[in-house]
This record gives structure tokens, C-alpha cells and sequence, in this order.
């Protein structure tokens, strides 16, 4: 898995957990292990939940660290982003590896849509794909690695 897939994988799973927008996204990580063996690494994801969504972030965000056993993390939460001037709702996700010292902050837009011939729903839909929005330090690097 690269750092491109976790990336992706985060933003399908951060837009489908968002249920028809009735609610905001509990933040998330993905966690990659660093097994030595690459075909048994396994990905784990943990929500982090709190009664306010800036406590339930703040706690993703400790929870990736460089003495962590993981090789790729992603931290996905709820958002906004403004892209070619407009607003736009968007999961945002930290990703870095253990292996760089640099990281990156993406953002996959996503809109209300209705679906359905007869029976309209809404719900929320990606658009496009995840953006490279800024850079970020790895929260893995521990400036050991060569």
C-alpha cells in the first residue's frame, strides 16, 4: 500500500461514514503496521469520540506518534476547504509515513445529491479526488530514519 492509497481509501470511507448529512464525520485514523513482511500488514482503524469534534480531533492527532509500531497513517475529519473560489464541504486528511519526514494535508470534496428514479434520497458524493492541499511534518518521524 502507498501513501496515496491509504490517502484514498481514508476519503471513500471518510464520505460514506457521513450519513445523508445529518450529522458531522467522528474523526478517524488509519494506522498501517510496519510488519516487516509487507504482504501481512494490516491496516486498523480507530474513531476517536468526544462530545465536542475539536477534543474528539485533537485526540487523533496524539495518537500518532514516532515510537508508534505503524509504517502510513491518515487522520480524516470534517471540514471545509475553498478550491478555484468556491466553498466546499470536504474530509480532510493528514497522512505521513514513518520514512519521511514530510507529510500532507489533503482534502476530498464531497456535495448533497439526490438519487433515485422513484424514491429520492440524499446523500453525500465525492467529487473528484483527494487535493494536495498543504504540506505537513509526519507525525511518525522521529529524524532517525536515513
Amino acid at each position: 500500500m502507498t501513501l496515496d492509497d491509504l490517502v484514498r481509501k481514508a476519503a471513500e470511507h471518510g464520505v460514506s461514514s457521513i450519513e445523508s448529512a445529518r450529522g458531522p464525520l467522528i474523526p478517524f485514523t488509519f494506522i498501517l503496521d510496519a510488519n516487516p513482511d509487507l504482504r501481512e500488514r494490516t491496516l486498523k482503524l480507530t474513531r476517536h469520540v468526544s462530545e465536542e469534534l475539536s477534543v474528539a480531533l485533537q485526540l487523533a492527532q496524539l495518537s500518532i506518534t514516532p515510537d508508534s509500531n505503524c509504517s502510513m497513517y491518515a487522520i480524516a475529519w470534517d471540514g471545509y476547504v475553498t478550491f478555484e473560489g468556491r466553498k466546499w464541504d470536504a474530509v480532510l486528511i493528514e497522512a505521513g509515513e514513518s520514512s519521511a519526514a514530510e507529510g500532507a494535508i489533503f482534502a476530498q470534496r464531497y456535495e448533497l445529491k439526490e438519487r433515485g428514479l422513484f424514491t429520492k434520497s440524499r446523500c453525500n458524493v465525492a467529487v473528484g479526488k483527494p487535493i494536495s492541499m498543504q504540506s505537513s511534518r509526519s507525525r511518525l518521524w522521529g529524524g532517525t530514519h536515513a
